[in-house]
């Protein structure tokens, strides 16, 4: 299984974990686009920081695109997400 793997601060990673955030958003620097583009996954594996022992889940990888317009998106802990023209949405599936 080919896996993506991306690490998250607190408030994303407790979004993500309950299934209410189902779209990773990214700027579109020059690591995340090595990361995505021309690549194919199967799944997304979220680490809560960094080191092993650092709480962790995977979930299906559904593909990305690139967001075309600006929008503010507030979640039920408080956490506020403002996407930017060409950020990048990278779309999650069920957990694995």
């Amino acid at each position: 299984m080919k896996t993506l793997k991306l690490t998250l601060s607190k408030l994303p990673f407790e979004v993500m974990k309950t299934g209410e955030k189902i779209i990773e958003y990214r700027r579109p620097s020059k690591w995340i686009k090595s990361r995505l583009l021309g690549k194919k996954y199967d799944a997304v594996e979220f680490v809560n920081g960094y080191g092993k022992d650092k709480p962790r889940f995977i979930v299906r990888y559904c593909g990305f695109e690139v967001a075309e317009k600006k929008e503010v998106l507030e979640f039920s802990n408080g956490l506020v997400v403002n996407v930017e023209t060409g950020d990048f949405k990278i779309y999650l599936g069920h957990f694995l």
